[in-house]
């Protein structure tokens, strides 16, 4: 059995309610079943902030400090394969919302025939010609995040962005 973020009928309703929701509901059970372990796999790949819940637990108290004395790092890597997703994270015993509807909405566009290398390559092309096929790349043109981290939907990635540890920030250590 693989798992994924929510359920497949947990899906099927939010996409009864979604508008243009036919590429979801054409297809079949096996293929619904697959994009939604395609986009876990896609969620999962991302750099969440925080620790897995299982990590959590074992590495802080209930009121949030450091315990003592810490965990092993064999004791966390067994807390951290333990729990297969990375959701929940923290406290959280579920699965925010928000990510489940990110699963679903890469599951659409999985389904929707987006390829999100395809999508990355894309990325770079600045210039395409059709007679004698020729095709020019940027190699510096990142300007669709979210097609830069791969992910193949916009909604998806607004959703997931709060999760996502800042890049841009870093613990700096001076050891003597």
């Amino acid at each position: 059995m693989y798992t994924y973020y929510g359920t497949v009928d947990e899906a099927n309703t939010y996409f009864d309610n979604r508008l243009f929701s036919t590429t979801w509901t054409s297809a079949n059970a096996t293929e619904r079943e697959q994009a939604l372990i395609g986009a876990t796999q896609i969620i999962d790949r991302l750099n969440f902030s925080g620790e897995k819940a299982a990590v959590y637990a074992i590495l802080y108290d209930s009121d949030g400090d450091l315990v003592d004395p810490a965990p092993t790092k064999a004791e966390i890597r067994a807390a951290y394969l333990s729990q297969e997703l990375e959701f929940p994270r923290g406290t959280d015993t579920n699965v925010p919302d928000d990510i489940k509807i990110a699963c679903w909405e890469v599951a659409y566009a999985l389904l929707d025939g987006i390829d999100p290398d395809m999508e990355a390559e894309n990325l770079a092309v600045i210039g395409q010609t059709i007679s004698s096929v020729r095709t020019t790349y940027d190699r510096n043109n990142v300007s669709m995040e979210h097609i830069a981290n791969g992910v193949p939907s916009a909604k998806a990635w607004r959703l997931l962005r709060p999760f996502l540890r800042d890049s841009h920030l870093f613990k700096m250590s001076r050891v003597t």
